[in-house]
C-alpha cells in the first residue's frame, strides 16, 4: 500500500513524452516548414480569383498589383512552385481559418467553442457559432478531446518529434482574460499560453488586431513593424539551421488600423520592448533594411515610393508583406535550407467577402515552394484543399504520424504529376464551409448553401441584389467545360443562381452532406472523424439530448426563451454584469432576479427592468455590481404573468439550484475560485470526516506515477479514496468548465487540504500556492489498454507501482528518489506529512485511528517528535554541531515505540493482517509503520517479508537520518515550500504569466 498522505511531483519530461507522442515512419526524411498567412490581403488578379460580387467596395475579389510592384518574392513562391487554384478557408475569419490551419480541423471543433456550444443549448439541429471569439486554442477540461493547447495542433506534433517550433507576428487565437496575470501582462501571459500550446519560440507576436480605442492595453504605443517580424522570423531559420523546424509566420498587414500611419512610427519600438535607446539604426534584415544602412525610415519611404504614394493599407501592406517573405526566402538561400524548406503562402480569407460564405470570402490563394520535395513545378494543380489539409499534409511530408484526429487530408501523394489523383479531388472531394451559424458544403462543382435565419449576411445581400430569397441555396461552380468559374466581371457570378428548384434531389443530397457535418461536430457527443462522403450521406451521428428548459408554452405559462449569463459562462470581472431574461409572454407581471456572490452573500429576489419588446418576447434586466468579488456566482429567475391564476415560472428547477457563473480576468482567479469552493466543502463537511487530510492522501495517491486525475479504485490500497473523489466531484462539476482540469483540481485540493491544517497565526506557516493548471488527466494520456477493463477513467487510471509499508531505510529512500528525484531529506520531509490522518482497518489493515500523533487535523512538525519517541521536544534541540550528537543519544535511549501484530480476519474485516508499531494506551495509542521507524531505526535485515522486525537496533549510518529530522523540526514545513519540487505542479501553464 502507500501512506496515507505525502506530497510528491512529477516530472515534466515525463508528461511531455506522454501528452505529444508521435511516431517517425520508417524511411522518412525530415523537412522544415513555413506557413506564412497575411492577414487581410487582396487575391490579385493573377491568381485566379473567385467570381465576381456586385456589391460593397471590395465588389471585384481580383485586383492589380500595388502601385509599381509586382510583388516579386510572393510571385517567386507561385512561379517556382505549385498553385492550388481551388484552395479554400475552412472559415472567412482571421482566428478561426488560424485555428483550422494549425489543427488540421474545422473552427467548431475548437474545445472553447464546444463548451461554448453546449452552454447555449446547441446540438446537431442548431450550428454552433464559428467566430472569433469562439475559437480560440485553448484545453477545456469539460468536454471530449479538449486539449486543443497541450496536444491538438501541429506545432506540438512537430515538437514532439524533436523539431524546434516557432511563432512571429500575429496570433489570435487566445482568450486573452484567461491568461493574464494578476499584474494585468497580457502580453506576457498570452505568450506563455502560445509556448504552452507547442511555439518554442514565440518573437515578434501581437496577440490580437492591434486596437486604436485604447481597450487593449496591450496594444498601447504599439503598431505593425514587418521589419521586426521579418527579423525575428530570419533570426529563428538562421538560428536553427543545423535542425528541424516548423516556422508559422503571421503579418499583421494589410489589416489594419493605419499601415501608412505605422510607417511613421520608429521601428524601434517592438512588441518585445523599446529599443530606441539601444539601437542606433533599426533593424538590419537583407532584403528590406540592409540596403539602407539598417535605416527604417529610408527603407519605408522607399515602399510608399513602389506604392505611388498610395496611402491605401492593401498597397503598402502587400509591398511591405512581400519584402518580409523576400527576407525570408534570402535567409533560406543564404543558410542553404531553401532546397529542403516546404513554404506555404496562404491568406487567410477572402478579402472581397470576408466572414461570410460566398467564394469570395472563402476562396484563397495558395502557393506551395519546394524545391526539394516537389516535382515538375512550376505548375498549377485544380483540386478542392482547404486549410484543414495543411497540417496532415506537412506531417505526410515529414514523415510523422499525427498523435490526434484532423478533418483535414493529406495531399502529398495526391499531387504526384504522374501517379497522383487531381482529377478525383477535383471532381470527388467533399469541403464543408462554417461562419457564425452560416454553412456551406462544396462537392466537385457543386455548393449547397444552408444559412442561419433571413437576417444573415449572405441572404440580404442575394435578396438586395435580386439574385434569390430563403436560407437555402445551390449553385452550379463550373462552365461547360467543368472548370471552375474565375472572376469576370463582365459575367454573372454562379451564385447569383439558385438552383434549389432545379435540381431538389441533387440540394437533398448536399443537404445530407451537410447535415452529416453538423452532426459529426455536435458538441453534445464525442468528436467523431468518419468522412462524409458520397452522393447519399452517411446517416448523421445521435447526438445526446440537450436539457431543456423547464416549461412550454401552454395554456398561458410563461416561456423562458433565453437568459445570460449562461450556465458555466465566464465574465470579466467588470464594475457592473447585466443579469437578462428573454421571456415568451405577452402578458409578464415581473421578472425577479437573485443573486449570489462568491463569499454566500446574497441579494435576494428582486424585479428586473423591461428592457425590450419584440412581438410576444419580452426581455427584463438586472444590474449588479461584480466588481468587489471574483469568483463563483449564481443566480435565480421567478417569472410571473398577469393572468387570473398568476402563473409562476422559476429557473431553475423550481428555484432549488443556481445557474453558476464564474467572474474572473485571470486564471490564477478561476483557480482561486475553484480552491474556495474546496476550502467550503472541507469546513462544511461531517466533522467526523477528515477531509483536509484525505484530500492530501489522496493527491499523493494520484501523483505517483503523475498527476493525472485518476486512482486505480480496484486496487485494495486506494481504499477510502471514494470520499474525496466524491467530494470532489460538484468542483469538477464546475469549474472544468473554465479551463481547470479533473488533475488540476485534485491537486488544489492536496494543496488546500495542506493549507487549512495550518495551525493558525503560527510564524512558519506556508502558502502552498498552485503555480500551474492543464494537467492533463488519464484518458488523455493513455490508450484505454493501459487501464482498468480497458477504460480510462477518475476511478479507473493505470496501475501504479505503490510503496509497501514495511520499507526499510535504503528501500524508502531508493523509493522516493526513483519515483520523484528526491534527496534524503526531502524523503525524510514528505514523510512528515503523516501528521495529518489516520490509519482505518477496513481500507488498511493498520489499527490507528488516532493516526501518528494524535491530533490528525493538524499540519506541523509534531510526526518528527513522536517518531523519534524522546521525551523531551527535538524543537528544541539545536542543530550545531556539539548538541547533534546529544540528540541522537537522546533517540538511542528512547524505547517508547512498541511493535503490535493486528489480525484482521474476515468478515469484520477484509484487509490483510500488519505488524504496527504503537506507543500509548489502547484505544487512544498513536501508530506508526515499518517505513516511518525507518527514518530513525535501520530495519535493513531485519524484517520479514510481513513486516515483523525480529530484533530493533542503531547502526551507524543513521545519524544523518536523524541529523535531516533534526533540522527540519526546526524549520517547521520547510519541506512543502521546496523550489524543485513545486509541491504537485509540472510544468503546463503558469498561473503567474
Amino acid at each position: 500500500m502507500k501512506f496515507n498522505s505525502a506530497i510528491a511531483s512529477i516530472s515534466t519530461a515525463t508528461i511531455l513524452a506522454a501528452t505529444t507522442a508521435v511516431v517517425l515512419l520508417d524511411g522518412a526524411s525530415a523537412v522544415n516548414f513555413v506557413i506564412i498567412q497575411p492577414d487581410d490581403m487582396h487575391f490579385y488578379d493573377e491568381w485566379n480569383p473567385p467570381p465576381y460580387l456586385p456589391w460593397g467596395g471590395n465588389n471585384y475579389p481580383g485586383q492589380e498589383y500595388p502601385g509599381t510592384s509586382d510583388l516579386p518574392w510572393i510571385n517567386k513562391l507561385r512561379t517556382e512552385g505549385l498553385t492550388m487554384t481551388q484552395a479554400y478557408a475552412a472559415a472567412p475569419k482571421c482566428g478561426t481559418s488560424r485555428y483550422s490551419t494549425v489543427t488540421g480541423r474545422y473552427p467548431t471543433r475548437s474545445s472553447h467553442s464546444r463548451a461554448k456550444a453546449i452552454n447555449a443549448g446547441k446540438d446537431a439541429t442548431i450550428p454552433a457559432d464559428a467566430s472569433i471569439p469562439n475559437t480560440k486554442l485553448r484545453d477545456v477540461g469539460n468536454v471530449d478531446d479538449g486539449s486543443d493547447c497541450t496536444h491538438s495542433n501541429i506545432a506540438q506534433t512537430f515538437k514532439g518529434a524533436g523539431y524546434e517550433t516557432g511563432m512571429v507576428g500575429k496570433w489570435h487565437l487566445t482568450k486573452n482574460n484567461l491568461v493574464t496575470g494578476d499584474d494585468g501582462d497580457v502580453y506576457g501571459g498570452v505568450k506563455a499560453e502560445i509556448e504552452r500550446c507547442g511555439f518554442m519560440d514565440v518573437e515578434a507576436m501581437y496577440p490580437d488586431n492591434l486596437d486604436e480605442s485604447g481597450n487593449q492595453a496591450w496594444s498601447t504605443g504599439l503598431s505593425h513593424n514587418m521589419e521586426y517580424v521579418a527579423y525575428k522570423a530570419v533570426e529563428f531559420i538562421t538560428d536553427n539551421a543545423a535542425k528541424d523546424w516548423f516556422l508559422y509566420v503571421n503579418p499583421t498587414v494589410p489589416h489594419g488600423p493605419g499601415v501608412e500611419d505605422a510607417m511613421d512610427v520608429d521601428c524601434r519600438i517592438t512588441t518585445d520592448g523599446d529599443f530606441t535607446t539601444h539601437m542606433e539604426n533599426g533593424w538590419s534584415v537583407e532584403g528590406m533594411t540592409a540596403e539602407f544602412g539598417d535605416n527604417c525610415t529610408a527603407y519605408r519611404e522607399d515602399v510608399k515610393e513602389r506604392a505611388s504614394q498610395s496611402d491605401s493599407n492593401d498597397d503598402l501592406g502587400a509591398i511591405w508583406v512581400d519584402d518580409a517573405i523576400g527576407a525570408i526566402y534570402q535567409a533560406l538561400n543564404n543558410t542553404n535550407q531553401l532546397g529542403d524548406t516546404l513554404i506555404l503562402f496562404q491568406l487567410d480569407h477572402g478579402k472581397a467577402e470576408k466572414d461570410k460564405i460566398w467564394e469570395g470570402g472563402i476562396r484563397i490563394p495558395q502557393f506551395i515552394h519546394y524545391p526539394d520535395g516537389i516535382a515538375d513545378t512550376p505548375r498549377d494543380w485544380s483540386g478542392l484543399v482547404s486549410t484543414i489539409d495543411i497540417g496532415p499534409t506537412m506531417l505526410d511530408f515529414a514523415g510523422i504520424s499525427p498523435s490526434y484526429d484532423m478533418d483535414g487530408k493529406s495531399w502529398k501523394n495526391a499531387i504526384d504529376p504522374i501517379n497522383g489523383s487531381e482529377d478525383d479531388w477535383k471532381n470527388n472531394r467533399c469541403l464543408f464551409f462554417e461562419s457564425s451559424d452560416d454553412r456551406a458544403v462544396r462537392c466537385g462543382c457543386d455548393k449547397y448553401m444552408l444559412l442561419g435565419s433571413d437576417a444573415s449576411p449572405e441572404v440580404t445581400e442575394a435578396v438586395a441584389s435580386d439574385w434569390w430569397t430563403g436560407t437555402e441555396a445551390l449553385f452550379d461552380l463550373c462552365d461547360a467545360e467543368n472548370d471552375y468559374v474565375v472572376a469576370d466581371s463582365s459575367t454573372e457570378s454562379p451564385e447569383a443562381t439558385n438552383l434549389l428548384e432545379d435540381e431538389p434531389q441533387k440540394a437533398e443530397d448536399l443537404k445530407s452532406l451537410l447535415q452529416c457535418h453538423l452532426g459529426r461536430t455536435d458538441a453534445t457527443i464525442s468528436p467523431l472523424y468518419e468522412e462524409c462522403t458520397g452522393s447519399v450521406a452517411t446517416p448523421s451521428p445521435t447526438a445526446t439530448p440537450k436539457p431543456t428548459l423547464p416549461v412550454a408554452n401552454n395554456g398561458g405559462v410563461p416561456e423562458l426563451i433565453e437568459y445570460f449569463p449562461w450556465q458555466y459562462d465566464i465574465l470579466p470581472l467588470a464594475s457592473n454584469t447585466v443579469l437578462s431574461a428573454t421571456v415568451l409572454d405577452d402578458n409578464i407581471k415581473r421578472v425577479r432576479f437573485n443573486l449570489q456572490y462568491p463569499d454566500g452573500t446574497r441579494l435576494g429576489f428582486a424585479a428586473g427592468t423591461q428592457d425590450s419588446v419584440s412581438g410576444d418576447l419580452t426581455t427584463y434586466t438586472r444590474t449588479v455590481d461584480t466588481s468587489s468579488q471574483s469568483g463563483k456566482y449564481g443566480f435565480k429567475l421567478e417569472i410571473q404573468d398577469n393572468s387570473d391564476d398568476i402563473e409562476t415560472v422559476c429557473f431553475p428547477a423550481d428555484c432549488s439550484s443556481w445557474i453558476e457563473f464564474v467572474v474572473a480576468d485571470t486564471a490564477a482567479q478561476v483557480v482561486t475560485a475553484a480552491r474556495a469552493e474546496i476550502s467550503d466543502i472541507i469546513l462544511r463537511n461531517n466533522p467526523d470526516v477528515n477531509l483536509a487530510a484525505k484530500f492530501v492522501r489522496h493527491g499523493f495517491h494520484d501523483c505517483v506515477g503523475g498527476c493525472d486525475g485518476c486512482v486505480d479504485m480496484s486496487n485494495p490500497d486506494n481504499a477510502g479514496l471514494d470520499v474525496p473523489i466524491e467530494a470532489l466531484e460538484p468542483v469538477v462539476d464546475i469549474f472544468t468548465h473554465f479551463g481547470v482540469t479533473r488533475a488540476d483540481i485534485w491537486v488544489l485540493a492536496a494543496l488546500e487540504g495542506s493549507s487549512i491544517t495550518q495551525e493558525d497565526g503560527d510564524p512558519d506557516n506556508r502558502d502552498f500556492e498552485m503555480d500551474w493548471i492543464g494537467r492533463p488527466n488519464c484518458e488523455d494520456l493513455n490508450e484505454p489498454a493501459d487501464c482498468v477493463d480497458e477504460t480510462c477513467n477518475h476511478i479507473r487510471g493505470p496501475n501504479r507501482n505503490l510503496p509497501s509499508p514495511n520499507l526499510d531505510t535504503h528501500d524508502l529512500l531508493e523509493f522516493f528518489s526513483n519515483e520523484f528525484g528526491f534527496s534524503d531529506r526531502d524523503t525524510v520531509a514528505i514523510m512528515g506529512a503523516h501528521s495529518l490522518g489516520g490509519l482505518q482497518r477496513e481500507n488498511s489493515g493498520f489499527n490507528g485511528v488516532n493516526g501518528w500523533v494524535g491530533n490528525t487535523r493538524l499540519l506541523a512538525n509534531d510526526y518528527y517528535d513522536s517518531i523519534v519517541g524522546a521525551t523531551a521536544s527535538l524543537a528544541d534541540c539545536d542543530t550545531s554541531a556539539n548538541s547533534v550528537d546529544d540528540c541522537v543519544n537522546d533517540l538511542k535511549n528512547s524505547n517508547r515505540w512498541e511493535q503490535v501484530f493486528v489480525e484482521n480476519s474476515e468478515p469484520e474485516f477484509s484487509t490483510p493482517d500488519r505488524w504496527e508499531w504503537e506507543r500509548g494506551t489502547n484505544p487512544d495509542h498513536f501508530v506508526m509503520v515499518n517505513s516511518d521507524i525507518a527514518l530513525v531505526r535501520d530495519l535493513n535485515g531485519l524484517m520479514t517479508d510481513d513486516g515483523e522486525v525480529s530484533t530493533c537496533q542503531w547502526k551507524v549510518s543513521i545519524k544523518a537520518h536523524a541529523q535531516s529530522i533534526l533540522y527540519l523540526c526546526t524549520h517547521c514545513c520547510e519541506w512543502l515550500n521546496r523550489d524543485d519540487h513545486s509541491l504537485y505542479n509540472y510544468k503546463a501553464y503558469s498561473l503567474t504569466q
